[in-house]
């Protein structure tokens, strides 16, 4: 079993207090939560979104492989967001961070978080063909229109989303990224970079999906 006290030497995410006395949310945005390490292609000098550059997915980022409940790190995540609440608070986690087991639920979340019903939602899709361990092509690269505010979901485990909320104090770029290995069929990734915290750029596992408002917001009453 997880200890408290481990967790909170070797956890995945933190919870500062800002200058105006706002929680906010840290996730470690190198690491995989389905693999359970750092994402293979996390990189800092922008070349996963630069035509013509190459790259690679290892098998061990689970890039197209979700692992059955119970195979995961979902129990790990689960006790993480636990000790936070113990130490900043139930509400004030619940409205930064959440794990749920349907897409669905994780949506509606996102939706009562960002304080709207008018949402888009992009999942990051299937390749057309097997690229692990291939070598990539950067072919085309177009930038995700987001708000200011979004909600990222992981699927950890089958059908099992950790979701946190970004602000707008949080700069985050995601592109959709066209690729080919050699001789191979194009498949679109999604390329994640962050500008605070840990900063710089890695592919999306698939499955993964960002909540973005799509038109002036309507608060819950």
């Amino acid at each position: 079993s997880v200890s408290a006290e481990n967790l909170r030497k070797d956890r995945r995410l933190t919870i500062k207090q800002g200058k105006n006395q706002n929680v906010h949310a840290c996730p470690y945005f190198s690491m995989n939560f389905r693999a359970k390490e750092q994402y293979t292609t996390w990189s800092t000098d922008g070349h996963l979104t630069k035509v013509g550059s190459t790259l690679e997915i290892s098998p061990n980022d689970n890039y197209d492989f979700v692992p059955a409940k119970g195979y995961g790190d979902a129990k790990s995540v689960v006790a993480q967001l636990q000790v936070g609440k113990e130490e900043k608070g139930e509400a004030v986690i619940g409205k930064l961070f959440g794990f749920f087991y349907s897409s669905e639920e994780a949506t509606k979340w996102a939706k009562s978080t960002l304080r709207t019903e008018m949402i888009h939602k992009d999942q990051v899709p299937m390749p057309n063909e097997s690229l692990i361990a291939k070598e990539l092509t950067v072919d085309a690269v177009e930038e995700l229109s987001l708000s200011e505010e979004k909600v990222l979901c992981h699927e950890t485990e089958l059908e099992s989303y950790f979701c946190h909320k970004l602000g707008d104090d949080k700069t985050l770029n995601i592109s959709k990224v066209t690729v080919s290995p050699a001789h191979g069929k194009p498949s679109t990734l999604f390329v994640a970079c962050h500008y605070f915290g840990d900063v710089g750029c890695h592919v999306m596992n698939v499955n993964d999906f960002i909540v973005s408002t799509s038109e002036e917001k309507i608060d819950f009453k």
